[in-house]
């Protein structure tokens, strides 16, 4: 009987036949027994590389380098790995020690090149790929980087016509040739997979999106679904935000490529899109230990944390990204649900950070045309510009705008194919499709080349949102109104903050780097879905016990909120409480919630997770609910009109930041201001209160529709009147000033723009209905 084969041996037959991860255990008893130490150190280092294990495979490879000093691969493969962590000095340093120890290596050749590229020295990388394709003349690799660095449109046209090359030069064909042309060559070959995936690529480009998927899927199947394409569909399927049709097949192509950063990177973003949270937070963690604190992975990182309640971590974890522009957008999305860090004085020292990094044009001198009283063309910019809380919160009024004095100009960076996106497009005089690929700079020109007088932000620093383009002066008058409108943008060229006097009351100002434009009731104008259904009885006549709910993300649920609940229930020993959110579909992040509820005193056996549902269901939902609880410091701005709209009463806190005060707006201006507490005390004991008081609260449940109707918060016309005054208010300011405006010497008074009688009636309006 033979003697069983040595373990290096068994790791080097699974290695040579594609069975990488059955050799790590392998190697790594080598290593364990003392035996082919060098070389099964290498051979390890190079292994995690290829599965993508960067940062476990650097010591190995280091160890390698010092007991193989006269070979180039573990200097090679370390060059790789900090090039893909953008540790560029350290990459070429590593790259040359290579070739001095083996002048023909021609991976450290090319190695070079794409560092070069990186760098803007296109000649630089093309010497580099020609003396390597002295070395290897019909390496396909290089060949597609030599017609990327040269331009050789010829060359790219020859790599598919003779199937030469991966996904690299089918994405360069997809770039360089017409779409007419790559139609044809598709037509001419349909079998061939490069062809069709090329088209597909330059077809998603000119925005023909089924098209360009249909021809992506037609090239997997004609390639036996490799897994390189496979990552390539699910790539743009996760662009295109198809979450769940892209989940698999980027998977597919991590699998075969796992040291693939864009793959990576939207495959944690996906899995967060997707709500299962700890599996996004293990894949973000592990990318960021393998390519390093990219700002893109810190920052979806940390909003994964955030989705998950878990504040604290999520700020601690952008506060990696530094102080780049991009890093501190993501902190202004984060902190204000965080219990300290959300103050409106905190939000304003990240704001001013900010700011600070944006560009600081000077404003232009007056063009002709500065008339104060002529028709305004106000452009709305954003990415949701539909079925979305702006859509809700503004759609109404901008629809009422008087089209005598005021042209509508729509700015999409997403279009949004849906009853309130078709409704912003049937009312815009000028609507305009911006790409999202455009740089800041360039979405200033694009929209700038309309000549707007007014834009107006309507994304902020949320997710999709890009208020800093604004920094580059879009057009003379900038105004920051709903939108993840949570605090102080921080934006030089900001001129305005739409706003009122419950959400930035007297002595706000210095917590806004703009002027505060407020207007005489609210900030927002609601308009309710359709298929909201009718209002229920009061669930708890026939209960015997309230129930309470809070339908927010579970970023607002913080310790304090949680402790607060914890007190309401104990102190009303029958109450119930039920939350509906769609991070609670992820069962570790529910698990760790109900660990929190634990600690805070809630009773378990009557707290009640829902995940997520659709909007109709939702809506629904609040049938079982007879007061609704909002969090702080981040109260709801949408959440809470629909409770009030299907009847169930809020119970709000007021924080300092614009963020923590949406409810306070809403509240006082359909006359509930009085629901409205100062601290925890006043909230616990609101609470109770109503929750004592049966009667009054199905009185006022089934009185709640028509009072809202009956208010400014749904007053459409009387808040598109407020809100052209507001915009001339700012324009004819702008046309008065000969030097940029300075927001801190702007009065900001509270735009009176209703007369004497309409403002008795509107307090009189706030003022009726019994209190409760």
């Amino acid at each position: 009987m033979s003697p069983p084969l040595a373990p290096s041996r068994l790791a080097l037959s699974a290695l040579s036949s594609g069975q990488t991860e059955a050799a790590l255990p392998l190697l790594r008893q080598c290593l364990d027994r003392g035996e082919d130490v060098a070389l099964a150190g290498l051979n390890l280092g190079i292994a995690l590389t290829n599965l993508g294990h960067l940062a476990e495979a650097v010591p190995h490879l280091q160890a390698a380098c010092l007991a193989l000093p006269d070979l180039a691969e573990p200097r090679f493969r370390l060059g790789q790995i900090a090039g893909q962590q953008e540790r560029i000095a350290a990459a070429r340093a590593l790259f040359h020690e290579a070739l001095i120890l083996e002048p023909e290596h021609v991976t450290s050749m090319a190695g070079l090149a794409m560092l070069d590229e990186a760098q803007g020295n296109a000649d630089g990388a093309l010497q580099w790929v020609a003396q390597a394709l002295l070395l290897a003349p019909r390496e396909a690799g290089l060949l597609v980087m030599q017609a990327r660095f040269s331009e050789d449109v010829a060359l790219c046209r020859a790599l598919l016509s003779q199937g030469l090359g991966g996904v690299d030069a089918v994405k360069l064909a997809a770039q360089r040739l017409d779409l007419a042309e790559l139609r044809a060559a598709a037509s001419a070959a349909p079998l061939e997979w490069r062809w069709q995936a090329a088209l597909g690529l330059a077809q998603l480009t000119a925005e023909e999106v089924e098209a360009g998927i249909a021809a992506l899927r037609l090239a997997c199947i004609f390639s036996d679904d490799a897994p390189e394409l496979q990552g390539l569909l699910g790539l743009q399927l996760a662009e295109q935000r198809r979450d769940a049709e892209a989940e698999p097949l980027l998977a597919a192509g991590i699998a075969a490529s796992h040291g693939d950063a864009e793959l990576r990177a939207s495959y944690a973003l996906t899995l967060l899109r997707l709500d299962r949270l700890a599996e996004a937070r293990l894949a973000f963690e592990a990318a960021i230990a393998d390519f390093g604190p990219h700002p893109s992975l810190i920052c979806n990182l940390a909003l994964t944390l955030s989705n998950q309640g878990l504040q604290e971590e999520a700020l601690r974890i952008s506060d990696e990204g530094g102080d780049t522009v991009a890093s501190l957008g993501c902190r202004m999305g984060i902190q204000p649900y965080h219990p300290i860090e959300g103050s409106a004085a905190a939000l304003h020292r990240t704001a001013s950070r900010l700011g600070a990094a944006l560009p600081h044009p000077p404003r232009l001198p007056h063009p002709p045309g500065f008339d104060p009283e002529r028709r305004l063309r106000v452009g709305f910019f954003g990415a949701r510009l539909g079925r979305h809380p702006v859509g809700w919160l503004t759609l109404s009024a901008i629809e009422a705008l008087p089209e005598a004095e005021i042209e509508v100009a729509c700015y999409s960076l997403k279009t949004m194919d849906d009853a309130l996106g078709r409704r912003f497009q049937a009312r815009a005089d000028l609507w305009r499709d911006l790409s999202p690929r455009l740089d800041d700079a360039a979405l200033a020109a694009a929209i700038r080349a309309d000549a707007p007088d007014i834009v107006v932000d309507l994304g902020g620093h949320g997710e999709g949102g890009r208020v800093t383009a604004l920094a580059y002066r879009a057009a003379p008058v900038q105004i920051k109104w709903v939108g993840a409108q949570s605090a102080t943008t921080g934006v030089p060229a900001m001129d305005w903050m739409l706003t009122d006097a419950w959400q930035t009351p007297p002595g706000s100002e210095a917590h806004y780097t703009e002027a505060l434009l407020r207007m005489p009731d609210g900030y927002a104008c609601y308009t309710p879905p359709p298929w909201a259904p009718d209002v229920a009885p009061l669930p708890a006549l026939s209960r015997g016990h309230v129930t309470f709910g809070c339908f927010n993300n579970l970023s607002k649920i913080t310790p304090a909120v949680l402790a607060a609940w914890g007190q309401i229930l104990t102190t009303l020993p029958r109450a119930r409480l039920i939350l509906r959110t769609h991070a609670l579909r992820d069962a570790p992040t529910r698990a760790a919630l109900i660990t929190r509820a634990a600690a805070a005193a809630i009773p378990l056996e009557r707290l009640e997770l829902h995940g997520p549902s659709s909007h109709e269901e939702l809506l629904a939902a609040y049938a079982e609910i007879d007061i609704a609880l909002d969090p702080f410091p981040y109260a709801g701005g949408l959440t809470a009109c629909e409770a009030l709209w299907m009847g169930a009463p809020l119970v709000a806190m007021a924080g300092s930041s614009f963020a923590g005060r949406h409810a306070v707006s809403h509240l006082n201006n359909i006359g509930l201001g009085h629901w409205v507490a100062e601290d925890v005390e006043g909230y616990v004991a609101r609470a109770v209160a109503a929750a004592h008081s049966l009667p009054a609260l199905a009185e006022l449940r089934a009185g709640m529709r028509a009072r809202m109707k009956a208010s400014p918060l749904m007053d459409a016309p009387r808040f598109a009147a407020n809100l052209t005054a507001a915009l001339r208010h700012a324009w004819r300011l702008r046309c008065a000033q000969t030097q940029p405006l300075k927001p801190s010497s702007v009065q900001t008074e509270r735009i009176k723009m209703l007369d004497k009688q309409k403002l008795i009636a509107c307090a009189a309006s706030r003022g009726a209905g019994k209190r409760l």
